[in-house]
């Protein structure tokens, strides 16, 4: 295997290859005993669902944009064998196989690394805390002005040169880790035709603390989420929700605004930012749902510096303002208010450290299969393959490879492909 030397230690710096991506996941993940667990619903198939499953994974692992870009280096003898098997699958088996792919299997493969990266201790906090917090929120992964044989399509108008024509979409609801790093997946779940985000929200959320009811303390959400019979339905569950308040027409928005008014502002400077901080307590002025909610408010202030090119300054103020809605489970703990707003913020993480770079960076946006089962077996093993090579990256790497982007090492898993290699990378092959 290639290596470059540490200068410090003296010493060659093995190249992180795709074989040592399968020990090390094999060793710390039991990858192989998981893989071997996955099924779909072809008879008596040819080609192992293993080896569709690794193949998805090591295409997503090394940035591959398409399953035909998969194929054409698969067609190159003695190169993915060591990682696949030695049945390599066609683009054509893949995508047959992922419309009949076991989506609980898969699901409970995503939840057994995230419990897994809790018992390791492989989070790490951005900010001193001790609550788990995660985000839900929606992505749509998928649009189209062409009519396709799809029943779960979604479909809406939009206007186009002023004529409004039909669009077809797939929307989805992603729950994921904040105010840690990685960022780690926990659940996905697509929204069906006629159903808004909450309702598959509700789903997802349901059937994850069914079988996690104690992995997580606080969920942050977006303002679209802030309606009583969705909160009503999470109540039982003893979690703390954070929905950002938006509308202004709310009467708890403008009681939230008026009280403001009238109470002293906490204010604290960082740098050239003033923070004024609100926590007005409880409130009972949301009437449909019938209980105490707390309201916490922070206006931020700025001054950001932008260089001319003549060598001068400019500055400009920035201002944010915040509102929070958290309802907390009756007679449990009270969260200290300024630890709140460091969740609310965190919720940003699930749009910059998730869906922005998986965008960028993973071809999130590319439709593999158009087909609803397809898709969201796709989204999983793309959200696996995100967390564990990312930690491969950040906790099995020394030396100089650390100063190197992720997209770089991605690039260099496939340096192992190339050099003779006998036998299979993986200790027991998942087949």
């Amino acid at each position: 295997m290639s290596s470059v030397r540490n200068k410090k230690a003296k010493t060659p710096l093995p190249v992180p290859g795709i074989r040592r991506l399968a020990k090390y996941l094999d060793k710390v993940w039991r990858f192989s005993k998981l893989v071997r667990k996955l099924k779909d619903g072809r008879k008596n198939p040819s080609t192992p669902t293993a080896a569709v499953f690794l193949s998805l994974f090591g295409m997503f692992s090394v940035r591959l944009g398409s399953l035909n870009q998969l194929w054409t280096q698969f067609k190159i003898p003695g190169r993915w064998e060591r990682w696949v098997g030695s049945i390599k699958p066609s683009a054509d088996t893949i995508a047959y196989a992922l419309d009949r792919f076991n989506l609980k299997l898969l699901r409970t493969m995503l939840w057994v690394i995230a419990v897994l990266c809790k018992r390791k201790k492989i989070f790490k906090r951005l900010y001193p805390d001790t609550h788990w917090v995660a985000a839900l929120d929606g992505i749509e992964t998928y649009k189209s002005r062409e009519k396709d044989d799809c029943e779960h399509c979604l479909s809406r108008r939009v206007s186009v040169n002023d004529e409004y024509i039909t669009e077809y979409y797939h929307r989805y609801v992603v729950l994921q880790m904040v105010g840690v790093t990685p960022a780690v997946f926990l659940d996905v779940e697509a929204l069906r035709p006629g159903e808004t985000e909450a309702a598959a929200g509700v789903r997802l959320l349901e059937r994850f603390f069914t079988r996690h009811p104690r992995f997580l303390d606080v969920i942050t959400l977006d303002a679209f989420y802030l309606q009583a019979p969705f909160v009503k339905k999470l109540l039982k569950y003893g979690l703390h929700l954070l929905i950002v308040l938006k509308q202004e027409n709310r009467d708890l928005y403008q009681d939230a605004v008026g009280l403001c008014a009238g109470v002293p502002a906490k204010i604290t400077r960082v740098g050239t930012e003033e923070i004024k901080f609100w926590d007005l307590g409880a409130m009972r002025t949301w009437m449909q749902l019938g209980r105490e909610v707390r309201v916490i408010r922070s206006v931020e202030k700025q001054l950001k510096g932008k260089k001319q090119k003549n060598g001068e300054w400019v500055y400009k103020e920035e201002i944010k303002d915040w509102l929070w809605c958290l309802i907390s489970p009756e007679g449990g703990e009270q969260l200290d208010g300024e630890l709140v707003v460091k969740h609310g913020h965190a919720r940003w993480d699930e749009e910059t450290r998730g869906f922005c770079e998986l965008t960028q960076h993973w071809y999130l946006d590319h439709c593999y299969r158009h087909n609803a089962t397809a898709m969201l077996a796709c989204l999983m093993i793309l959200f696996m393959a995100f967390t564990l090579t990312t930690i491969f990256f950040q906790r099995n790497l020394k030396g100089r490879w650390r100063d190197f982007t992720r997209v770089a090492l991605s690039r260099l898993l496939m340096d192992d492909l190339v050099l003779p290699y006998e036998g299979s990378f993986w200790p027991a092959a998942p087949t």
